[in-house]
């Protein structure tokens, strides 16, 4: 039962990060432009960052070790 558990923490972990890295990547390529839009899109994506490690965080002090 503690290995399924260690590897669904691990499994969200990678989940999470991916996640902030593909958000990041996509504002990083946004700045590139000069676009009047991407503010509002790169608003929603912080957002998206500023979530999941919220959700990184509260998983890591439920259920983690690091």
């Amino acid at each position: 039962r503690r290995q399924m558990r260690e590897r669904i923490y691990k499994a969200l972990i990678t989940k999470y990060n991916a996640q902030i890295e593909e958000a990041l990547l996509k504002i990083d390529l946004l700045l590139e432009r000069d676009a009047k839009w991407a503010v509002a899109v790169i608003d929603k994506l912080l957002g998206e960052v500023a979530d999941t490690e919220a959700k990184m965080a509260k998983l890591r002090q439920f259920y983690g070790t690091n």
